[in-house]
């Protein structure tokens, strides 16, 4: 199988399969050797944050001396975005060599009257043959969406991590922050340690009786409620204004982001300086997290309520008295007027576009055009934002790549 043959079988056949039961994914990695055996592992679950803190944990313990792999979702150019090895998006050839394997003992099953994995499923399969093959220190995986039901629950991790929880993807999750909640903390292992950022009570509440539940070890890390000895604030400060690259700018909603990182990686080494905290950090981007893809144009994939409004509160404290031009796509079409309204009452917003999105899908020429409009005759007193949907960062790195 090649590589192209591979990302084709995904698209055409994994793209359209449904969410399987947990004990099916269960029995494939069964037929597949249980991969997952003898590998140390970090379980990242939360509504807003999970990508940026396997990010910042991966970095982190790569400074340690580790070697690491993480699986994350979703990507925004390739499909081996969503695997990583030692910082490094995996390979043409090992993702083909995965893709194949895993094909053949689904078709095996498929015979005996089975049913295929989702695209999600089936890459966290592939993913575990990487790793088995591979055998990092540790591997960092990111809950697809809720946690309780979701295939990268069959894990053992060694430690879980649960980040901001607010109300997303109800259509599956629960319309109340208690049900999502449930879900997220289905995540926690039983006497295994799990951390969890400062969350609102009733979601806290749900958090301390699932871990009380299972005997894990709950430990809550935030801003307000540092149990630990190193403040984060600092390595964001140190973010925003290093002169190393170029200044890059990171959301206020990073300080709980990396406090859970630091933390974890303290847990699972044993210990993480100062400097390696620096090091980590130092020329670490992350894709689509306020990143500046051109001078003063930044795209975020801030996607619900809560991540537009964390967006908003960088946005005005990181270019107070600038002009301001937006374009936005919205994703989640029952969150689509709250947070239009919310990024048009941005101070001194002279331009706001929004785009459609049907499916997954936007228009590359409406895009275009929309874009163009955005950078036109730009002065030094204008920032430009891309926010509201991984789809529509994704199309402007795609975008970013046709212009180099």
């Amino acid at each position: 199988m090649t590589y192209k043959e591979a990302v084709n079988y995904l698209n055409e056949t994994a793209g359209f399969a449904k969410k399987n039961k947990l004990e099916h994914i269960k029995y494939l990695m069964e037929c597949l050797g249980n991969p997952q055996r003898e590998i140390r592992f970090a379980h990242v679950a939360g509504t807003n944050g999970k990508g940026s803190v396997c990010a910042f944990l991966e970095a982190f313990l790569l400074e340690k001396g580790w070697t690491t792999g993480v699986f994350s979702s979703p990507h925004l150019v390739s499909v081996n975005e969503r695997i990583r090895l030692n910082g490094q998006d995996v390979s043409d050839e090992l993702f083909a060599k995965a893709c194949s394997r895993v094909k053949d003992a689904v078709e095996e099953d498929l015979k005996k009257g089975g049913t295929h994995p989702s695209f999600f499923e089936f890459l966290f399969l592939m993913a575990l043959i990487i790793f088995q093959e591979i055998k990092p220190d540790c591997c960092i995986i990111e809950t697809g969406m809720g946690g309780r039901y979701d295939a990268t629950n069959l894990l053992d991790p060694e430690i879980s991590v649960i980040t901001s929880i607010s109300m997303d993807h109800m259509e599956f999750l629960g319309n109340t922050l208690k049900e999502i909640a449930f879900h997220k903390a289905g995540s926690i292992k039983p006497g295994k340690q799990v951390l969890s950022c400062g969350q609102e009570e009733e979601v806290m509440q749900v958090i301390r009786d699932e871990a009380g539940k299972k005997q894990a070890l709950l430990e809550v890390v935030s801003e307000d409620n540092l149990n630990f000895n190193e403040k984060p604030g600092k390595y964001i400060d140190f973010l925003n204004s290093n002169a190393y690259d170029r200044k890059r700018v990171a959301g206020d909603f990073q300080k709980e982001n990396i406090s859970l990182a630091i933390r974890a990686a303290q847990l699972l080494s044993g210990s993480l300086s100062d400097e390696m905290i620096v090091n980590g950090l130092r020329h670490l981007v992350l894709p689509g997290r306020m990143e500046e893809v051109l001078p003063r144009v930044f795209v975020d994939v801030a996607h619900n309520m809560q991540g537009i409004e964390a967006f908003c509160r960088t946005a005005e404290r990181q270019f107070a008295g600038m002009k301001k031009r937006i374009l936005f796509a919205a994703s989640h079409k029952n969150e689509e007027d709250y947070m239009r309204a919310r990024l048009r009452n941005l101070s001194k917003t002279e331009w706001f576009c929004q785009i459609g999105i049907e499916g997954r899908r936007i228009d590359q020429q409406e895009f275009m055009s929309a874009f163009e409009q955005l950078i036109k005759d730009r002065d030094e007193d204008t920032v430009c934002f891309i926010v509201g949907s991984f789809y529509l960062a994704g199309i402007t790195k795609k975008c970013m790549i046709r212009r180099k």
